[in-house]
């Protein structure tokens, strides 16, 4: 086997060429990642004149000429073949303090077990064999997690089979989900691309919703960034409400006096980030004013997504982050309802891990940075 280095264009050309592939291991998310202040670097090994293991790893300076390295959703490869990973953990170890970096994080693209829509686990099969294996080659697993943890990307999540027809998609949905959406079918709402006239009403509607669940906002450039980056293969969309239709057809309506208010010829109500790449059609930010979620108009823009996914011949939707937590009244059990709604399965990763370069300075980094974090949420709260 050979470890080596490629450059961007050829790392394109073979990112879309293995079963885990995912848009987090693109050049693409790594152009994005540039704009707050990540670099990219392309690595991969050979075995017999193919290609065996891909990686974007994207590094960030955090002080001196210190660096933290991430591969987002891990790595391209086979996590069952335990020689390549042992391989490509030597050689990226070699690589990364080369490149003067502490530690490297990585959360793989990997199914920890099999789970119902419920989240009760349908199968006994598990990886705990590869988690165990990881901790050997030196990777320290952040745990098992449940909730919005403090992990890069989100450990559980919610997706929904799609290569079927819409009325057999629709049986599947639970009776509210239904109910929802033929009520955001009675009234006048309008999904739009967002564009350099209307960035800002999506940015307020993110604004709002970050402020509603304490969560970090991302800016108007690193939202504009996605479109340019991932092209045709992200869509920015915002629901609006035709007000003057509205106030024709629907005077008995309880938000009538208030949507009378309204200043706008086109209100809008609901905004999504969503990416696709070879297998998935990924629902990746998103918003809703919570005054008007009578609209139902969060049911209209995921159910639009779907049959657009549904274009692209892809077969799998992915809804995003829940917690993990399936307690019926547990904290954030309303975004994994309104999900579950549309059917589908729970998706349980196997979480984070951290392979830990330099002790010293890895220390030092996860002090400071917990510290700079907590700052943030109680900022974020302050602000509220």
């Amino acid at each position: 086997m050979e470890f080596i280095k490629l450059d961007k264009e050829q790392f394109k050309q073979l990112q879309d060429n293995f079963l885990n592939s995912n848009y987090c291991q693109t050049a693409s998310w790594g152009d994005l990642k540039a704009i707050t202040g990540w670099q990219s670097h392309y690595v991969g090994v050979i075995e017999n004149n193919q290609f065996v293991c891909l990686a974007l790893l994207i590094s960030k300076h955090i002080f001196g000429n210190k660096s933290i390295f991430y591969a987002p959703r891990g790595f391209l490869t086979d996590y069952n073949n335990y020689e390549i990973l042992a391989f490509f953990t030597k050689e990226i170890k070699k690589y990364i303090k080369k490149h003067h970096g502490i530690v490297l994080k990585i959360d793989p693209f990997v199914e920890y077990c099999q789970r119902n829509k419920d989240g009760v686990i349908v199968s006994s099969h598990n990886k705990n064999g590869l988690v165990n294996f990881l901790k050997r080659l030196g990777y320290h697993h952040n745990g098992f997690t449940i909730g919005y943890t403090k992990e890069i990307q989100y450990r559980w999540s919610f997706y929904l089979p799609i290569d079927k027809s819409i009325s057999d998609i629709m049986l599947n949905m639970d009776k509210r989900c239904r109910r929802s959406l033929k009520k955001a079918q009675k009234y006048p709402l309008i999904t739009k691309e967002v564009n350099s006239q209307n960035i800002k009403e999506f940015k307020k509607i993110m604004e709002h919703t970050c402020k509603r669940h304490n969560c970090f906002d991302r800016t108007i450039s690193y939202y504009q960034k996605i479109k340019e980056v991932f092209n045709d293969k992200a869509l920015l969309l915002i629901v609006y409400l035709d007000k003057e239709q509205y106030l024709t057809y629907f005077k008995e309506d309880k938000l009538y006096d208030k949507i009378k208010a309204e200043t706008e010829k086109l209100i809008p109500l609901s905004a999504g980030v969503f990416i696709y790449d070879k297998y998935y059609m990924h629902y990746v930010y998103g918003g809703t004013y919570k005054e008007y979620m009578p609209f139902m108009a969060q049911y209209k823009l995921q159910f639009d997504m779907i049959k657009y996914a549904k274009t692209k011949k892809l077969p799998l939707y992915d809804f995003g982050g829940i917690s993990g937590n399936f307690v019926l009244g547990s904290k954030d059990y309303g975004v994994y309802e309104f999900k579950r709604g549309f059917g589908g399965n729970v998706i349980e990763y196997i979480g984070e891990f951290d392979f830990v370069v330099n002790r010293l300075f890895y220390y030092i980094y996860y002090v400071t940075f917990n510290i700079y974090r907590n700052l943030k949420k109680i900022v974020v709260a302050i602000k509220r």
